[in-house]
């Protein structure tokens, strides 16, 4: 230990150069610690430059940049009625999902937390055990545009509803994108502002025409897909202006969206998820789900409902162990500004009464 200035340092003996590296990166660094750099375990782990909305790209075969991209041929609008006629021309070929494992370079261990906070303290109740499960890192920016990309396999993904599918781009590069319902393993895919309105493509909402379906919604151009990523989900553009799009989401709200934000065409896969027939108790506890008591059959001194002779009714509103409503309640403020909301989503009962639900799902 030697001490100048006042400052005591410690000299490490000499190690091998690639110790020597890493040292001299940390103190280059400056205070990091060698777990956080060693452990990543976030989405920048996939690549350092994800949050560019277009990333570099330069052909590998011969060392210049990426030539003119194709005209547009595909100009019409993609509806509803166009997919349910695909989907019965791919009626032969049924979308299967891949049965191996998945790319250790693409994913990472989930880390389950059982429910509890950084505290220890159990704040979503019913959470526990299941499975060890690999999170997908999916691009949901499309970051590499302009570049043509074949559809390898449809794959599994535990941490989401719908299904994921493999990509090669042009370069070799391999990435995870949501998979549409119409999409095949041999198809071609690309992100451009000229791509084809045909199921898997991304566009922005500039180059989208009206009623076509779309999956995968920028809520801020370059911020990547945040809206409709759920399993057999899809929005509707509406129509148009010079600056917004208007688009009708899963929700039934009526929503604008900039022009510059990119979307996906087609509705998302695994449309049948709701039919799966679990059989048994244990496929919950493979899924992490612990079992739950209802209300009804306790004590009035452990939940709301409990007590009485009969177990035929709740006694009062449905509520939580605390007393708060379990069918929902309003938590927006009525002097909150709508912003780029047209309208907002019709309660339950409307949906369930003219059938507005059941419609936008097919």
């Amino acid at each position: 230990r030697l001490v100048q200035g006042g400052a005591r340092r410690t000299v490490a003996p000499p190690g091998p150069p690639a110790l020597q590296d890493q040292t001299a990166g940390l103190q280059v660094l400056g205070g990091i610690s060698a777990v956080t750099l060693l452990a990543r375990r976030w989405s920048g782990v996939y690549s350092r430059i994800i949050k560019r909305n277009r990333v570099p790209f330069v052909d590998f075969e011969t060392g210049f940049p990426k030539g003119p991209t194709p005209p547009q041929s595909v100009v019409g609008a993609f509806t509803l009625a166009k997919q349910q006629k695909l989907e019965r021309l791919l009626a032969a070929t049924p979308q299967k999902t891949f049965r191996g494992r998945v790319i250790p370079a693409l994913s990472t261990w989930r880390v389950k937390h059982s429910g509890h906070n950084d505290q220890g303290r159990v704040t979503t109740r019913h959470r526990g055990g299941g499975t060890v499960q690999r999170l997908r890192f999916v691009d949901f920016k499309r970051g590499r545009k302009d570049i043509p990309a074949t559809v390898l396999r449809i794959e599994y993904s535990p941490d989401r509803t719908s299904h994921v599918a493999l990509i090669q781009y042009e370069d070799g590069v391999l990435s995870y994108i949501l998979a549409p319902l119409t999409l095949r393993p041999g198809d071609t895919v690309v992100a451009s502002e000229t791509a084809n309105i045909v199921p898997g493509n991304a566009l922005p909402f500039r180059s989208i025409p009206a009623g076509s379906i779309v999956h995968n919604i920028e809520l801020r151009p370059g911020a990547g897909g945040q809206f409709i990523r759920a399993a057999g989900t899809f929005a509707v553009v509406i129509t148009k202006d010079s600056e917004f799009a208007t688009i009708k989401l899963r929700s039934t709200e009526i929503r604008k969206f900039p022009l510059d934000c990119w979307a996906t065409i087609g509705q998302l896969s695994n449309l049948e998820r709701f039919m799966r027939f679990k059989g048994k108790a244990g496929v919950n506890r493979w899924l992490g789900r612990r079992p739950s008591v209802r209300g009804n059959a306790m004590n009035p001194s452990d939940h709301p409902h409990g007590g009485g002779t009969s177990a035929k009714h709740t006694k009062r509103p449905p509520v939580s162990p605390w007393g708060i409503l379990r069918t929902g309640y309003k938590t927006r403020s009525p002097t909150k500004p709508l912003g780029l909301i047209v309208r907002r989503n019709l309660p339950g009962k409307m949906q369930k009464k003219y059938g507005i639900a059941c419609d936008s799902v097919r």
